[in-house]
């Protein structure tokens, strides 16, 4: 039972308790003033009394009865139905839909499963609000029922998700019409409200993709899933190949929540130093995952699944935590390592509510918090460059320092100098990797270095792999640099003594000086 029927269901409760207590106080009030005016002998009235007694405990118990069985036939229904479209929810479809699979394998039919979702729904609802969004969702749903015979199962699984399902002949199975159709009634329905919003379908067909409902209706999820890759407006069928895809997918998700959940993740250091001189200047905290069974995943492939599914805010709760139980309990914070950078995605930098959540979690990291920099992409931050202006000043005013990480790969690297009140620009690594190559690249740089420098933000380099590059970037006017050459990412240990190596060279060179 949903949580919104077990709320129901309280109310009605109180209404029936409260009906009781009315009706009981008075019966038992308005029959004894009755009874005591109208039957002078005092032992039939007592004996009136006693049957009113019995007479009111088996009508209320009828009474009872009938409210309980009432609201129980109102609950089941509440249960079955979607209460906002008054279609089958997720369990009561699955049920029709197994009969409807039974049926039309005895009938040598087939099931032609059509999955609709509502492209970018989120941000249609916060434009829209509730009752805008609600207005589609109930559009919809009469526009289905009034398109569909009475034979086809219409449900609503999930905020904006639709299903469809229809017997089919099995010589006929034109599941591109069909799903063309149900686009362009979600198409209708939308322009009738004069919003610009498009869905994507994925389509099954049962019993080949799915021999029951459950598989049947696993696998128009998998197309489904498939058809919001491609962008709006897409469809797909069902394949293996993708059915098998989004079973590791979903796998791997439930892996990264556990391994959120368990704290099973760890942390990685790469130091970054001061060119020339080669001291420390600080370090970044890079986030790594030893899957049990598949070893090493890729940063890239595990954080965009975190984006996609809501978890990004809690790996970042996670690097902050840790590094700072890291770095204070080694007591590396302060002259050994100046600054640490912590990297934030651009959906949480963009997201106010996401960015109040990180907030929380660097008060509680206070010994953290004087030696932090945050690290945002320059895609990031030119998403809206107004309110990128806005965000960082309220942030900065806290002590909170900011680099652009991927520096120079917008379209508006200028403009961001001139208007981000930043600390750092870190020189993507592609401009490195190309600059004993290309001529063009070392007046970039060169170029970079100098207004950044005007305008009193400093510069590193990362992606630093080579003497060559290390030496042209000092000329170039570079200040930092970060790279395999230099150190490569490491645990909280090996951070530990290499800084230790390194200052025990520095001290050796004073004495010798």
């Amino acid at each position: 039972m949903s949580f919104v029927t077990i709320k129901k269901a309280s109310r009605v409760a109180a209404f029936i308790a409260l009906a009781y207590l009315i009706l009981g106080a008075s019966w038992i009030l308005f029959s004894d003033l009755a009874l005591q005016r109208a039957v002078p002998d005092t032992q039939l009235l007592t004996q009136l009394q006693t049957y009113k007694g019995w007479f009111y405990v088996a009508v209320n118990a009828l009474l009872l009865y009938w409210l309980i069985r009432l609201a129980l036939k109102r609950f089941e229904r509440l249960d079955q139905r979607d209460p906002l479209t008054n279609l089958y929810r997720h369990h009561q479809f699955i049920t029709y839909l197994k009969d409807m699979l039974k049926s039309a394998r005895s009938g040598g039919e087939k099931v032609l499963l059509l999955h609709l979702d509502i492209d970018n729904f989120k941000a249609l609802n916060q434009a829209l609000g509730y009752r805008g969004a609600d207005a589609l969702l109930r559009a919809l749903a009469d526009r289905l029922r009034a398109c569909y015979q009475a034979d086809t199962l219409l449900a609503r699984l999930g905020a904006d998700q639709f299903v469809v399902a229809r017997k089919v002949r099995a010589q006929n199975q034109n599941w591109e019409q069909y799903a063309l159709s149900l686009n362009g009634y979600f198409a209708d329905v939308a322009a009738g409200l004069n919003l610009d919003v498009s869905c994507c379908i994925g389509v099954a067909l049962g019993p080949d993709d799915g021999d029951n409902a459950r598989a049947l209706l696993l696998a128009s999820s998998a197309s489904l899933a498939c058809a919001r890759e491609e962008g709006p407006d897409s469809i797909r069928l069902f394949n293996r190949a993708l059915s098998e895809a989004e079973q590791a997918r979903q796998n791997l998700l439930a892996d990264l929540r556990q391994a959120i959940e368990n704290k099973s993740l760890s942390l990685v250091y790469q130091p970054q130093f001061h060119v020339p001189g080669g001291k420390i200047s600080g370090c970044e905290v890079l986030l790594r995952w030893r899957h049990p069974q598949q070893g090493w995943i890729s940063p890239q492939h595990f954080i965009q699944l975190a984006e996609r599914h809501n978890l990004i805010s809690a790996l970042t709760a996670f690097v902050v935590r840790q590094a700072c139980l890291d770095l204070t309990s080694y007591n590396l914070l302060g002259q050994g390592l100046p600054r640490v950078s912590v990297n934030i995605s651009a959906l949480e930098f963009n997201n106010p509510a996401l960015m109040d959540a990180l907030q929380l979690e660097l008060d509680k990291a206070s010994p953290l918090l004087p030696y932090l920099q945050l690290e945002i992409t320059e895609t990031a931050a030119l998403t809206d460059l107004k309110a990128s202006v806005m965000q960082l000043a309220r942030l900065k005013q806290q002590g909170l320092r900011f680099s652009i990480d991927d520096f120079g790969t917008g379209y508006s690297s200028l403009m961001m100098l001139k208007e981000l009140p930043i600390d750092e620009v870190k020189i993507d690594r592609a401009f490195i990797r190309d600059l004993m190559q290309q001529p063009r690249t070392i007046a970039i740089v060169e170029a970079v270095a100098a207004m950044a420098k005007g305008f009193g933000i400093s510069v590193v380099a990362e992606g630093v792999e080579t003497q060559e590059q290390l030496q042209c970037l000092t000329a170039c006017g570079c200040q930092e640099a970060q790279g395999y050459l230099l150190a490569m990412p490491m645990g909280i240990e090996e951070l530990v003594s290499f800084m230790q190596k390194q200052q025990s060279v520095t001290v050796g060179m004073s004495a010798s000086g």
